[in-house]
């Protein structure tokens, strides 16, 4: 897992200059008077201070950069142990140094340690950024999370999650990106930038969950973000909104942020009948509704998911920038989608099959051949 790199060496340089600051004047201290009386064996000055430099820098790094306090002061004292057993053994062999410089900085480097690590930037922030790694954006870590929610107990909010299916056919193919692996990471770096968080990422598609840690979640923004890649990426994707659990989990691999609930499933299906559907974007009714005005969106399927019907909705694209007669292919859309669930196959399939002959409408060819297979077949609504 990824820390935050920069953070944590700018914290050990500035712990390991206050441990020389602090520490490199008793190079002098056997010159003074008050030493007359007991004269401790030193090499050369610039040999003392440059082992103290090291040591110093060493221990700042691993009591700042280790993520657990108890570890931070297992290391530190077990560094100063090592160091002084060290100086000791030199001694009996002939090499005499002092013990003063060396010992010194490294204590107050660690000290500075762990009082920076007592410090959010220093504690929750590199706590939870170990934690979910690279899958949200650092901004998002820094600016957004409200702390009081950086417990590690499981809780119940109210999320949204957001699927997306890479390009599945040759006619849906990616060309700004020669692979899966580019995909992803573009993928990762759009969602991220509107304050989404990366759950799941495979080869067939990716998840992104949007209000965690009591980020904004706003409808728009969640569509408008996956219309967009969308557009520019191919492919399909689905926004469903509900209650998961969240928390943190000690998986094989370590421990890490995780969540779960009927949502994710849901938007994972969804995702998979936005293919079947040949939609792009496909949300739950209640999220179409609270669009309002800026989107226009079309009735797509009734659904059954886990004892639930839900309708699901296609999102077309923004209002402003609708095409001219865009309300009219809506108002036939509707037109022919009534016609198909009322059971009236021969008006379903005449509808559906001019749009998508005027307006080259795959969803709309799609629900045509149904409309044609139920009629051969004299099938009931």
């Amino acid at each position: 897992m990824s820390r935050p790199l920069t953070l944590h060496l700018k914290a050990a340089l500035i712990c390991a200059f206050a441990g020389l600051a602090l520490a490199l004047p008793l190079i002098w201290g056997p010159l003074l008077p008050a030493w007359q009386g007991w004269r401790p064996p030193q090499v050369s000055p610039r040999a003392e201070a440059l082992l103290a430099a090291a040591m110093a820098f060493w221990t700042a790094w691993c009591v700042v950069d280790i993520p657990r306090r108890g570890r931070k002061g297992l290391v530190w004292v077990a560094t100063l142990w090592l160091l002084g057993s060290g100086i000791w053994l030199s001694g009996l062999f002939g090499y005499a140094c002092s013990s003063l410089v060396p010992l010194a900085a490294p204590v107050v480097a660690g000290a500075a340690g762990l009082a920076f690590s007592f410090t959010p930037a220093g504690s929750l922030r590199a706590r939870w950024r170990s934690l979910v790694g690279g899958r949200v954006a650092p901004d998002v870590l820094r600016a957004h999370i409200d702390e009081r929610r950086l417990d590690e107990t499981p809780r119940a909010e109210v999320l949204a999650v957001v699927e997306v299916l890479w390009p599945g056919s040759a006619g849906d193919a990616v060309t700004s990106w020669p692979g899966v692996k580019d995909v992803a990471r573009e993928a990762a770096k759009h969602f991220q930038s509107a304050g989404g968080y990366l759950e799941r990422c495979d080869a067939e598609g990716a998840r992104f969950v949007f209000g965690c840690w009591g980020q904004p979640a706003d409808s728009c923004v969640l569509v408008a973000a996956l219309w967009e890649w969308v557009r520019k990426a191919g492919g399909c994707g689905a926004v469903a909104r509900g209650e998961c659990v969240c928390g943190v989990a000690d998986l094989p691999s370590g421990e890490r942020w995780t969540i779960a609930g009927a949502p994710l499933r849901r938007a994972a299906r969804m995702a998979v009948a936005a293919r079947g559907y040949a939609a792009r974007v496909l949300a739950e009714q209640a999220l179409a509704e609270e669009l309002g005005d800026a989107w226009q969106s079309r009735r797509m399927a009734w659904w059954d998911f886990e004892g639930q019907r839900v309708l699901l909705h296609e999102i077309v694209g923004p209002a402003a920038d609708a095409a001219p007669g865009a309300a009219e292919d809506l108002r036939r859309w509707d037109r022919a989608w009534e016609a198909f669930w009322g059971g009236d196959w021969v008006g379903a399939e005449n509808g559906f099959a001019s749009l998508a002959r005027e307006r080259d409408d795959a969803a709309a060819r799609i629900f045509a051949l149904r409309s044609a297979s139920a009629r051969r077949h004299g099938e009931e609504p």
